[in-house]
C-alpha cells in the first residue's frame, strides 16, 4: 500500500490534513526536509499533502510518525508492554503488562545507541523503538542483547494502514494514540533480560542450549538437549541411521518442552 503524507508541520506543531485548509493557506512545511507543502483535499482521491514545486522526500511520513510517538508517549501515564515469549516458542513468560511511567526521554543515549525513546518507571528503563520503513539493524540489536537492555520494537507502519482504513490519522483521542499506548499488537520485545536469566537456569540446572544440526528445525524448532547426561542415559545408545532418528526426535522434543515448562515455572514462582 502507497502512503501519501497525512501530516505537516506548522509552528513545530504537527498537523493532519483534515485540520487545515485546502491549498497553500495550508501554510505548512515537510517533517522531514522543512520544504513548502500543498493540501491535496479534492473529492476523488484520498486528502493529503503534496511538496509544492518539488518532489516529494522519502522521510516526511517517517519523520512525521517517529515524532508523533514520541510526542504521544511522552504524554501518556501509562505504557503496556506486549507478551514475552521464550525465544522460538509459544511459551508465555509474561502477560501484556500496563505500566506507570515516571519519566519519558526522547533521542536520550543508553549505553552505546540512541533509542527512539527512553520509559522510566519505578527506577528501571524500558527502551522503545520507532519502526516505520526499516526494523532495528542487526547491530543495534547486537548491542542491546549485549548490554542487557530491556527493549520494545512498534511497528507504525502497520498501524499506519490502520489508520487509513479508518481515515484516522493519529492525534488526539485517534485510534493511533490509543493502540500506540494501550495495545500491543504492533508492538513485541526484541529484548528482555528475564530471558537470559531462563537461559542460564537452563544451562546450570539441565544442560546447554545446541542450535539443531541434527535435524530439520521446522521439524524439531531451534533447540535441542542434546549434550545433557540424563539424556543419553535416558535414550541409551542410538545408532545413527536414519531409521532411528524418528524415535530418538520424539522423545528430544518431549524432553525440551518438560524441562522448558518446569524452568519457566520455577523462575516464576521464585520471583
Amino acid at each position: 500500500m502507497e502512503f501519501k503524507l497525512p501530516y505537516g508541520l506548522r509552528n513545530n506543531e504537527l498537523l493532519t490534513i483534515e485540520d487545515v485548509e485546502s491549498g497553500l493557506t495550508c501554510n505548512c512545511l515537510c517533517p522531514a526536509c522543512k520544504k513548502q507543502l500543498i493540501a491535496r483535499k479534492g473529492a476523488i482521491k484520498a486528502h493529503h499533502f503534496a511538496h509544492y514545486k518539488s518532489e516529494d522526500c522519502l522521510s516526511g511520513l517517517e519523520t512525521a510518525l517517529h515524532k508523533l510517538s514520541k510526542e504521544i508517549i511522552a504524554k501518556s501515564k501509562t505504557f503496556t508492554t506486549p507478551i514475552l515469549y521464550y525465544p522460538n516458542t509459544h511459551y508465555e513468560i509474561f502477560e501484556e503488562t500496563e505500566i506507570p511511567i515516571d519519566n519519558v526521554k526522547l533521542e536520550t543515549k543508553v549505553g552505546e545507541f540512541i533509542p527512539d525513546i527512553v520509559i522510566e518507571t519505578k527506577g528501571k528503563k524500558l527502551l522503545v523503538e520507532i519502526v516505520v520503513t526499516n526494523s532495528v539493524s542487526w547491530k543495534k540489536l547486537q548491542r542491546i542483547e549485549t548490554e542487557n537492555l530491556p527493549t520494545i520494537e512498534i511497528y507504525a507502519k502497520y498501524l499506519l494502514e490502520t489508520l487509513y482504513t479508518h481515515k484516522d490519522f493519529g492525534l488526539k483521542d485517534s485510534l493511533f494514540q490509543t493502540e500506540l499506548v494501550s495495545g500491543t499488537k504492533y508492538k513485541r520485545w526484541l529484548h528482555n533480560p528475564k530471558i537470559n536469566s531462563i537461559k542460564k537456569n537452563l544451562k546450570d540446572n539441565y544442560a546447554e542450549l545446541k542450535k539443531v544440526k541434527s535435524f530439520k528445525t521446522e521439524e524439531i524448532g531451534y533447540y535441542n538437549l542434546l549434550k545433557i547426561a540424563h539424556l543419553k542415559r535416558k535414550l541409551g545408545k542410538v545408532a545413527k541411521t536414519k531409521e532411528n532418528h524418528t524415535p530418538l526426535l520424539i522423545m528430544t522434543v518431549n524432553l525440551v518442552t518438560s524441562v522448558l515448562r518446569l524452568t519457566i515455572n520455577k523462575y516464576l514462582t521464585k520471583d
